[in-house]
């Protein structure tokens, strides 16, 4: 899904989430990174569902983001929450100040480039969570860009720069639950809005599933591989 944040897009992502805890998962792999005591930062945390599976697994855990939209949803969900260590600010990430014993980056920031900012806020350790390859399942292939392999261009800038890390790889589903067949055109074309209308309807004859369920009866599937890099800075 391209981020370019609306109300519309914001209610697929958090139907997404929840319907197939995607980002559940992905929590339960980093945790065993995370001590009981650790500050974490998160940089550009989007609508922060990583960050709500986290908190309880932290001492103090600022999320932040540029975007407006999504930080306000994600402080009304800490209210909700109850969890008094959940703070989301609005900031970019060079704004941020302060040292953290951990730095999250997930699915943010360029294949290899753009984690400087992170470095410098990071005391123990930086975790990165990166896409196997720069592509996605849910809208026709014929619009994809470039296909690039992430996970060895971040290798390849780690190990150019002396950083020592550890690297786990894993398939975690992450398809998209549509409330109709015209909701999943809608869907279709926000991915890929240059999509002729028998390209929407041959991608989704093709690949959208019927559930039998009243408020997601279509669903498409998107097994998502994931890099999850542990990098310890040099000063450690």
């Amino acid at each position: 899904m391209r981020f370019l944040w609306n109300e519309q897009s914001i209610q697929w992502f958090l139907d997404a989430s929840a319907y197939t805890g995607f980002h559940h998962q992905l929590a339960m792999r980093i945790v065993p990174y995370l001590e009981a005591d650790d500050t974490l930062c998160d940089i550009g945390c989007g609508l922060g569902r990583l960050d709500l599976e986290l908190a309880p697994h932290v001492s103090s855990l600022t999320a932040v983001d540029v975007d407006e939209k999504v930080i306000v949803k994600l402080q009304r969900d800490v209210i909700l929450s109850g969890f008094q260590n959940l703070h989301a600010r609005c900031t970019d990430a060079t704004e941020v100040k302060g040292l953290f014993d951990v730095v999250l980056m997930s699915f943010f920031g360029g294949s290899g480039s753009g984690m400087e900012d992170s470095y410098r806020l990071c005391c123990r350790r930086l975790v990165r969570v990166v896409n196997a390859e720069n592509k996605g399942n849910l809208y026709p292939g014929s619009h994809r860009k470039t296909v690039k392999k992430t996970i060895p261009i971040v290798q390849q800038e780690l190990s150019d720069q002396g950083y020592r890390y550890e690297l786990v790889t894993d398939t975690i589903e992450f398809g998209q639950p549509l409330r109709s067949w015209q909701d999943a055109e809608q869907f279709v074309l926000y991915n890929a809005p240059e999509a002729t209308d028998k390209e929407v309807n041959d991608f989704l004859h093709e690949n959208a599933e019927r559930t039998k369920q009243d408020e997601f009866p279509i669903y498409l599937p998107n097994p998502k591989d994931v890099g999850i890099f542990v990098i310890y800075p040099l000063r450690v």
